[in-house]
């Protein structure tokens, strides 16, 4: 596995391949957080596959985390520049969850807003320079 990180710190291809591993556990123990890295450097790096396993990855969540289609456009973006037909159809979906996240977002702003922004008082008071509970 050493042969293949050291590659992958400079091979796109080898990045992405070992990112793959990390995401099913295969060789190595299955880590999500490394598959994302690693499937980061090799999109950032220009490849075409890592960049729409990462958009899925956003798209979709992965365990822990939860999904986040701003990022997940960002890099079907990417690919589907490219012309690959199935990131330019995860694309879509990741556009309408963007808007609909941002929708939610505009409701529970307006819903609670006003709550938070008056209901509760601070703790602490800003005296002579320094902060005061």
């Amino acid at each position: 596995m050493t042969e293949l990180m050291r590659q992958a710190e400079s091979n796109p291809r080898a990045a992405y391949d070992l990112g793959l591993r990390y995401y099913r556990g295969d060789g190595v123990e299955q880590n999500s957080y490394q598959a994302i890295v690693w499937m980061r450097k090799a999109a950032e790096r220009g490849n075409l596959n890592a960049q729409k396993a990462l958009g899925g990855f956003y798209l979709y969540g992965l365990e822990e985390m939860g999904s986040d289609p701003k990022e997940a456009e960002r890099w079907l973006q990417l690919a589907a520049s490219r012309g690959d037909a199935e990131s330019a159809k995860l694309l879509k979906e990741a556009r309408s969850g963007k808007e609909k996240d941002q929708r939610d977002f505009e409701k529970r702003r307006s819903a609670y807003g006003e709550y938070w922004m008056r209901s509760y008082p601070y703790s602490g008071r800003w005296r002579r320079g320094a902060w005061s509970w």
